[in-house]
């Protein structure tokens, strides 16, 4: 198009059948919300990050970055078997739950899916990924408010951006990003960030129905 006379049939053209797509490249994340049952009550199962890991010591799902040859739901049952030693083929999964945008140019979709008792006791989990694998029942988090804590998220001053060029330089009202952090306490573990989020978004819609 370049070499052609610039119309408005050009841009019509250009624009008509585009699918549209984040101007920023996301780097796409899945995770497993995995439930199962121990001594007849529903129960997340959550694992503690090992020390030798990005974020040592967080409480999470299992999951992680996509590969390129690889569906979101691939890649959660991946990670999940890598991390917690559960077979594939031993995983049901019964759905998605709502995906997050992360302010890290990032997209995480989580799966919900089940995994028997005996299964999950039997796995042998990843040591250099994963330092512990506890459950938390849903009845807890559905019974229990989580504490909410706002985070400001803001633009810090880089000595090499070119403020002089805009208006305001240094003093332009730069946009800040409030973020409510959700906070569960169990048994000596503090479940936060994109984790509580996840488990608040699925209990709403158990509770909903």
């Amino acid at each position: 198009m370049a070499d052609d006379k610039l119309n408005i049939q050009n841009i019509s053209n250009v624009f008509k059948n585009h699918k549209a797509q984040p101007i920023f490249k996301l780097r796409r994340y899945a995770i497993l919300a995995l439930i199962t049952e121990k001594n007849g009550e529903l129960c997340f199962v959550l694992n503690k990050r090992a020390p030798g890991v990005r974020q040592p010591g967080d409480i999470c799902f299992p999951g992680g970055h996509q590969e390129s040859d690889e569906t979101m739901l691939e890649t959660a049952l991946r990670e999940t078997e890598e991390e917690l030693g559960v077979p594939q083929s031993e995983i049901c999964i019964m759905g998605k739950s709502d995906y997050m945008l992360t302010i890290y140019r990032g997209v995480i979709q989580p799966f919900v899916g089940y995994v028997c008792y005996d299964v999950l006791r039997s796995s042998c989990p990843n040591d250099d990924e994963v330092s512990q694998i506890f459950t938390v029942p849903l009845s807890y988090f559905r019974e229990t408010p989580p504490e909410i804590h706002d985070m400001i998220w803001e633009s810090v001053i880089i000595d090499t951006f070119p403020y002089h060029r805009i208006e305001g330089g240094k003093d332009y009202p730069f946009s800040k990003c409030r973020i409510p952090e959700l906070f569960y306490e169990y048994k000596g573990h503090t479940i936060w960030g994109f984790t509580a989020q996840v488990i608040q978004n699925i209990i709403h819609y158990i509770d909903e129905k």
